[in-house]
C-alpha cells in the first residue's frame, strides 16, 4: 500500500498544481468581473498563486529523485509541472497588469477569452489525475486544440475592439493583456501536446 502512496504522489503533485492553476484563472475571472477602481482588494490573493505552484512543483521534483517508480517518466512529469508553472506565470502577470491599470475597461472579449482558459484548465486538471488513461488523454489533447484555435480567434476580436480608440496608450495596454491571456492559453495548450507525446510514445 505504501509503494502504491509513492508511486501515486507525483500524480498527486501535478493535480494539486493544476489545480491552483484552475484557482488563479478563477481569480482573473474575479478581477475582470470586478468594477474598475475596485480591483486591488483581490491583491493578495494574486500574490500567494505563483508562490503556491512553485513550492508544489519543487516538492514535485524532490519527490521524483527519492523514489524508483514513477507513473511516467521523470522526463515526463518534470515537463508538465514546468508548463503548468508557466501557465501560472501568465495568469499572474495577467492579473498583475489589470490590477497596475486599475480603471482599464475591458472588452467583452477578454471575458470569453478568460472563460476559454478556465475550461482548458479544468480539462488539464481532469487529465492531470488519469494520466495512465490513454484514451481520456487523446480526448483530452483534442479537445485542448480546439479550445487553442477558438482562443487565437478570441485574441483577435480582443485587440481588434479598441482600433477605433483615440488614446494609442490604451490600445497599448488592451494588447499587453491579451497577449498574456493568451500566452496561458497557449501554454495549457502545452500541456495537452506532452500528453499527445506520451501517447504516441507508450502506445
Amino acid at each position: 500500500m505504501l509503494n502504491r502512496s509513492r508511486h501515486a504522489q507525483s500524480t498527486d503533485l501535478l493535480t494539486r498544481i493544476a489545480q491552483e492553476v484552475r484557482t488563479g484563472v478563477e481569480l482573473l475571472s474575479q478581477l475582470l468581473g470586478t468594477p474598475a477602481g475596485k480591483r486591488t482588494a483581490h491583491r493578495e490573493d494574486l500574490l500567494g498563486l505563483e508562490g503556491r505552484a512553485m513550492d508544489l512543483h519543487f516538492t514535485l521534483m524532490t519527490h521524483i529523485r527519492s523514489v524508483f517508480l514513477t507513473p511516467l517518466p521523470r522526463e515526463d512529469i518534470y515537463a508538465l509541472s514546468q508548463q503548468l508553472n508557466r501557465t501560472m506565470e501568465h495568469v499572474v502577470a495577467s492579473g498583475d497588469l489589470i490590477l497596475t491599470r486599475d480603471t482599464l475597461r475591458l472588452p467583452p472579449a477578454s471575458q470569453n477569452q478568460v472563460e476559454t482558459l478556465q475550461r482548458q484548465v479544468e480539462l488539464t486538471g481532469a487529465a492531470m489525475s488519469r494520466l495512465e488513461d490513454f484514451d481520456f488523454l487523446e480526448d483530452y489533447w483534442a479537445k485542448m486544440q480546439r479550445l487553442a484555435k477558438q482562443a487565437n480567434r478570441t485574441h483577435r476580436e480582443w485587440i481588434t475592439a479598441t482600433d477605433s480608440s483615440f488614446q494609442p496608450n490604451i490600445a497599448m495596454q488592451q494588447s499587453e493583456l491579451s497577449g498574456e491571456v493568451l500566452r496561458a492559453v497557449h501554454a495549457q495548450r502545452e500541456v495537452a501536446v506532452i500528453c499527445g507525446s506520451i501517447i504516441v510514445r507508450e502506445s
